[in-house]
């Protein structure tokens, strides 16, 4: 087939599907699925089950037992915990390329001008909390394969599209668990592409690490008017809020050079987030819980921070007789990057070029994602973080999703997808 006339089928077949991307989106977006605690999982996995068979694809439901929940979704309340899997093709033939996106979305907090899970569409754009990060790129990746189904092409190879929940709360549930069961390894995936909300025009290439953790003060209770008498766990935080700024940050000054978005991101963050001391005006507190949000340039390792920060709680300890703290580390995940030069990077930047009329660019997200089950336990470096929705959106109030772009994210996924496996005779 010539090239022109291929780009032209699938840019006709996507445009075609206008009414039907719109109404999905608005199916999907309108359903709340705030994680935590993880509500209407079952509900938004089973309406994009029936999208997907709608339009031809073999559906698979992977649900994790319920005596797991407790270890992979803490914080669900025992709620289920449901991933849905399209093919477009035999499920067993090779290769394969495997979009997935989370269905799961931040809760939607103050500031909206719009009902959050109303769905107004305004100036081509859809209101909706979780509509750029990230069910914009679920919409896409599931309007590729209807677009390629529409237009008559046949892959050599299989299209497989699905969506995961508990991103949101670090994804142990939702990718972590589907690669333990074997959906996006070495082994069983040839390419893939994580539909987050990294922008239209950019191929994001991997993620900062985070490391998050709070460190329990303990000192000795007294009353305000004789502090002598007691052993300040406020004054503990205090100190070491200084130690971190005196001898960590200067060790995280030097920005990377990788293209980390946006670019006030491409140096290390670390930052408090949590301060609890204290009940009473005229009572030294006894305890005190400070909390950090830590984000590492891909450059350092969470093993080299988690060494600082024992390094300078030990520095406060010493010069506080009486005090104590313990670490707690609820969150940790090296940075993650994979290869500029491969052929699903290649294809993405020619293929974005064509149907955006411009260069797409490399991206490094600020946050972690579930690209990190797959590239650092699934051992698949051929997995990209591409999607329509924009990163600036995310966890933001008057979230939104542009149609147009949501379109172009599938025009492109479904060429490239064409150009990595191939048309059937």
């Amino acid at each position: 087939m010539v090239r022109n006339q291929l780009v032209s089928q699938i840019d006709q077949a996507v445009e075609s599907l206008t009414d039907e991307l719109t109404e999905f989106a608005c199916t999907i977006f309108g359903i709340p699925t705030q994680n935590p605690p993880g509500n209407n999982y079952r509900q938004c996995a089973e309406a994009i089950g029936a999208m997907m068979q709608k339009i031809g694809m073999d559906v698979e439901y992977v649900e994790v037992p319920q005596e797991r929940l407790s270890e992979l979704a803490p914080r669900g309340e025992g709620l289920p915990r449901i991933s849905v899997v399209g093919y477009l093709g035999d499920k067993a033939q090779r290769p394969n390329i495997h979009f997935t996106g989370h269905y799961d979305v931040v809760p939607e907090g103050t500031g909206w001008t719009t009902d959050p899970y109303g769905c107004e569409i305004r100036d081509g754009n859809i209101y909706a909390r979780g509509s750029a990060d990230q069910k914009s790129g679920i919409v896409s990746e599931v309007i590729a394969a209807y677009a390629l189904q529409k237009a008559g092409l046949k892959l050599k190879g299989t299209l497989i599209a699905s969506a995961t929940p508990d991103e949101e709360t670090g994804g142990q549930a939702g990718v972590g668990y589907m690669v333990e069961q074997g959906y996006f390894t070495r082994e069983s995936t040839d390419y893939c592409v994580i539909t987050e909300c990294l922008d239209v025009d950019k191929v994001c290439i991997g993620h900062r690490g985070t490391l998050w953790f709070e460190i329990d003060i303990t000192g000795r209770q007294s009353h305000g008017s004789m502090p002598s008498e007691g052993v300040n766990a406020l004054e503990f935080a205090q100190r070491l809020m200084q130690a971190i700024d005196e001898d960590i940050r200067p060790l995280i000054a030097e920005p990377t050079p990788l293209p980390v978005q946006p670019p006030a991101c491409r140096q290390t963050t670390l930052t408090p987030t949590i301060l609890q001391a204290g009940e009473k005006i005229n009572t030294v507190p006894g305890s005190c819980r400070i909390g950090y949000d830590w984000r590492l340039i891909p450059e350092l390792s969470v093993e080299w921070a988690k060494e600082q920060i024992t390094a300078v709680c030990e520095k406060v300890k010493a010069s506080m007789p009486g005090s104590d703290y313990t670490i707690h580390y609820l969150g940790e995940d090296n940075p993650t990057l994979v290869p500029k030069d491969t052929d699903l990077v290649n294809t993405f930047l020619a293929n974005g070029k064509t149907y955006l009329g411009r260069e797409m660019e490399f991206s490094v997200s600020p946050g972690m994602d579930d690209q990190k089950y797959v590239v650092q336990k699934g051992k698949l470096d051929h997995c990209i973080v591409y999607g329509p929705g924009r990163l600036t959106l995310a966890h933001k109030s008057d979230e939104y999703a542009s149609i147009e772009e949501m379109k172009a994210a599938a025009k492109i996924m479904a060429l490239s997808a064409v150009d990595l496996l191939g048309l059937a005779e």
